[in-house]
């Protein structure tokens, strides 16, 4: 990627550190590809590569104040990324091996595969959920959970049925996103367990 002729790091840092919002944007629009890059390299997952970017960028954001004196923030903000993706990687583990645990000890031998996945599978379901907008989830659960018709949805919320579909598809749309970063965790668990 070719440099920007205008772009002074160390002007850009200063500034940064004394609030500047432009040179934070600056920073951000010259660097988060590389980031993104970076993330999406070792998760796999475009997903998570964006959140990182997000995270990573709001940590640089947070920390400002400190960032006049960084000499080379290209290597600066590597660190950062691999750190934070390491970090994101290991708690993603260690739920996953909490989960599992839980639910060994609480199932027979030969129901342990099916049950760490779905044990596993509805604890993160059930936090995406949580992350849709209101009658966005109220909908879903209303669909998912209670098994209601669209018809019926609408009348006891008192939206259209076509309203209805609409939040469906997007909380749906919403939830298979979210929910596909941790697919391979499942399928690997499940292989480690039959092994």
């Amino acid at each position: 990627m070719a440099f920007n002729s205008d772009f002074n790091e160390s002007k850009l840092l200063h500034e940064l550190s004394q609030g500047s919002e432009s040179a934070f944007t600056s920073l951000y629009n010259q660097y988060k590809n590389g980031v993104y890059a970076t993330a999406l390299k070792i998760t796999k997952s475009k997903i998570l590569a964006e959140e990182v970017v997000q995270d990573v960028f709001l940590k640089i954001w947070q920390n400002h104040e400190n960032l006049a004196d960084i000499a080379n923030f290209e290597n600066y903000l590597f660190i950062i990324s691999r750190n934070h993706i390491f970090d994101t990687l290991k708690k993603m583990a260690r739920d996953a091996n909490l989960l599992s645990d839980v639910s060994y000890k609480n199932t027979s031998s030969s129901d342990t595969d099916s049950a760490i996945k779905d044990d596993q599978y509805n604890v993160i379901l059930n936090q995406i959920v949580e992350q849709l907008p209101p009658q966005q989830q109220k909908v879903y659960k209303m669909a998912k959970l209670e098994g209601l018709s669209h018809q019926k949805i609408g009348e006891d919320l008192g939206i259209s049925t076509d309203t209805v579909k609409k939040h469906m598809a997007q909380a749906l749309k919403f939830v298979r996103h979210r929910i596909a970063p941790y697919m391979n965790m499942f399928m690997t668990m499940l292989l480690f367990f039959k092994a």
